[in-house]
């Protein structure tokens, strides 16, 4: 039987509550690197996108890596909807990881919407 999206979900939300109860965040970015390696290998990966960004906003603030697997992933998708994505997970709920994704949108200096990003980035540290 072919997984779905949110069996994908589920198992990296079950690592993120382990890490989150032993307070090891190894618990979850080793094995999160293999999950999202094969979620790559499927044909519709950008549809983990905003799946990714809703199961963060909804997870406590444990170390998800710098990027770590989720970032990773997402960053492959930078300039191809990505941004907005996260932009509105954001708007929706801050987290500190999101917040650290949106640093990394600053720091590119090439970027037309850099102003904007940094303009939210400074709205969201005060």
């Amino acid at each position: 039987m072919k997984k779905k999206v949110e069996d994908y979900i589920y198992e990296l939300e079950q690592l993120i509550e382990l890490a989150d109860q032993e307070k090891d965040k190894y618990l979850f970015q080793d094995p999160a690197y293999e999950i999202m390696d094969e979620i790559e290998e499927l044909g519709n990966a950008f549809d983990f996108v905003e799946p990714i960004f809703l199961l963060v906003e909804r997870s406590p603030d444990i170390d998800f890596g710098g990027p770590g697997p989720f970032g990773s992933f997402l960053e492959k998708f930078y300039r191809n909807g990505y941004e907005d994505i996260l932009v509105k997970s954001l708007q929706r709920k801050p987290k500190k990881y999101t917040i650290f994704l949106l640093e990394r949108l600053c720091n590119d200096e090439s970027n037309p919407k850099r102003e904007e990003y940094c303009t939210l980035l400074d709205s969201l540290k005060k």
